[in-house]
Order: C-alpha cells, then sequence, then structure tokens
C-alpha cells in the first residue's frame, strides 16, 4: 500500500470511525430521561363532626346518644367549603337515627368501636372519599 493512502487513512478515516463510534456508545451510556412521575396522592384529612345527638326511640321510652365523630377523607375526595361538614353531619345522624330505629345497636351498651364500624359501612356509599369514621365517644342518657 502506498504510503499517501496509509496517511489519509489515519488521517481521515479513522477519526471519523472513532466520532461515530463515541457517538454511539455514548447514546447508550448517557442516561434516560426520567419518565414522568404521578402526582402524590394527597394525604387523608380528619373531618371533627363534632358531637351528634342521636334519639333512640324503644316502647314507652325515649333516650339519646351522643356521639362524638371525626371522618377521615382522601384528600381530593370532597370538595373545601362550609357546607362540608354540615352534610357530614347530616349523613352521619340520618345513618345513626336508621341505624338505632333498626335496632343495630342499644343505646346503654355500645361501644365506639362497634359505632365505628357501622358507621364505616354505611357511609361508605354516602360519602365519596371516606377511608375511616373515628367515634372519639359514645355516652348514652336519658332526659327528665
Amino acid at each position: 500500500m502506498p504510503r499517501w493512502r496509509t496517511l489519509v487513512l489515519l488521517v481521515v478515516v479513522v477519526p471519523i470511525v472513532a466520532a461515530g463510534l463515541g457517538y454511539l456508545g455514548g447514546s447508550q451510556i448517557a442516561p434516560r430521561p426520567a419518565a414522568p412521575e404521578a402526582p402524590p396522592e394527597p394525604a387523608p384529612r380528619d373531618v371533627a363532626l363534632g358531637p351528634v345527638t342521636v334519639p333512640v326511640y324503644r316502647a314507652r321510652t325515649i333516650s339519646y346518644l351522643n356521639v362524638d365523630v371525626t371522618l377521615v377523607l382522601k384528600g381530593d375526595g370532597l370538595p373545601d367549603g362550609p357546607a362540608l361538614v354540615p352534610k357530614l353531619r347530616d349523613e352521619t345522624l340520618d345513618l345513626l337515627s336508621k341505624l338505632a330505629d333498626n335496632r343495630m345497636f342499644d343505646p346503654d351498651t355500645v361501644k365506639p368501636e362497634d359505632l365505628a364500624t357501622l358507621l364505616e359501612r354505611g357511609l361508605a356509599d354516602r360519602v365519596p372519599g371516606l377511608q375511616a369514621a373515628k367515634v372519639n365517644s359514645a355516652e348514652p342518657f336519658k332526659q327528665g
């Protein structure tokens, strides 16, 4: 091979091949762009409904049950606003009244854990985004 062909091969062709191989190698080694991340789920929020008084009608007696309820909701389940707590209180009172009318609990012996379970089951389809119901206290009293 003549000397000038060897020189052209070394000066022109080898750098072009090396540059192409370097580009391909670099594109394989370079980090890929990160996949778009899903936005984090909002933290659940506790909505304190405060004390709710439920009348319990029995034969010849009316007793009452004071229940302090807190609902745990997903952050995006319900809108914020002044109408949220009254709506949740109405749904809770309506459910507790129906449970009392159907004799699902005895106001004198009911435990807060039992009421919480009943509330979670009953409010699951009424309140979107409900994660849990907490009954802080359940105290019976009779008037008069």
